[in-house]
């Protein structure tokens, strides 16, 4: 892997007018995959962990939760959420862990120049003025995990440095991260949101954000589907139903709620290229095996 240096040069992001959803492609990952270009991100110099969310993130705007199969959330519900527009033609989903990083996917940050982010934003095709609760922001600095593989999807986990810290504010907060000490899920019911295809029919992604919740399977089921393809930093949902993270939805996060709590335990990885709604297991990072490198990235306590 071919690691180049790239300056920083970020600022925020004046759209005047509402951007055009159908020119930029859901940035996603099927099964079976074939080889990424090389990654260019910045190499991160390891950094003690003194950030700390706890007692604050996570908490959702509203106190019910309900994409393929999904609804449209409440609007600002889950303000981590966020949508990055990559290289001004792909799209993908992302997650604000602290007032300088947001956590997506490897194949959805490999080989990118630039990512117009988008945070506290519900309709992405709204324009800025029309969502005043939007901040948008572009950023250069990001790093891939340094064992991404792209031919058999592993590790697939970046993090992408904003310009400047942000002001926190309702409509955007951080989610909390799964420690290295958290459980596998299996059983457990865990959300997914993001802006994908709501269909396989679906033309593109959606305009505004979606969630829903499918039931987590243990990764010996998942490999059923994906062969050795699921390892221990992978995670699995059933999609029975339909009821599924599909193209665009990548990079997004995977909770379980705790409490009222989201945890983020997952990043949208992959699926079957099969399709979105035909019941074959969504895999996903499992943030508690990566939690030490994002710690050691962004020095936040985990």
């Amino acid at each position: 892997m071919k690691v180049l240096a790239i300056v920083l040069v970020a600022f925020v992001v004046a759209q005047v007018a509402a951007r055009d959803l159908s020119k930029y492609q859901p940035r996603s990952v099927l099964y079976p995959r074939l080889p990424s270009k090389n990654t260019n991100s910045f190499v991160p110099i390891k950094r003690s962990a003194t950030v700390n969310t706890r007692g604050f993130c996570g908490q959702a705007n509203v106190t019910s939760s309900r994409i393929v199969g999904g609804t449209e959330a409440v609007p600002n519900s889950l303000p981590w959420q966020v949508a990055l527009f990559i290289d001004d033609q792909y799209f993908c989903g992302g997650s604000l862990i602290s007032n300088e990083w947001v956590l997506t996917a490897a194949h959805c940050a490999d080989a990118a120049v630039f990512f117009d982010i988008y945070l506290g934003s519900h309709n992405v095709r709204l324009t800025a003025a029309e969502e005043p609760t939007r901040v948008e922001i572009r950023s250069t600095q990001y790093t891939v995990h340094p064992d991404w593989a792209s031919l058999r999807i592993r590790n697939d986990v970046a993090l992408i440095k904003l310009p400047a810290p942000i002001e926190f504010t309702p409509e955007i907060q951080p989610v909390c991260l799964a420690p290295t000490s958290e459980t596998d899920h299996v059983d457990d019911i865990l959300h997914i949101s993001g802006w994908g295809k709501p269909s396989d029919a679906a033309a593109g992604i959606s305009p505004v954000l979606r969630e829903v919740d499918a039931p987590c399977i243990s990764n010996e089921e998942c490999a059923l589907t994906y062969g050795n393809t699921i390892q221990p930093g992978n995670i699995c949902v059933n999609t029975t139903g339909g009821h599924s993270s599909c193209n665009g939805d990548s990079g997004g996060p995977l909770t379980f709620v705790n409490g009222g709590v989201h945890n983020q335990v997952g990043i949208v990885s992959f699926g079957s290229s099969a399709g979105c709604e035909v019941g074959y297991p969504a895999a996903f990072a499992r943030v508690s095996y990566f939690a030490e490198w994002i710690s050691s990235v962004t020095g936040l306590l985990i």
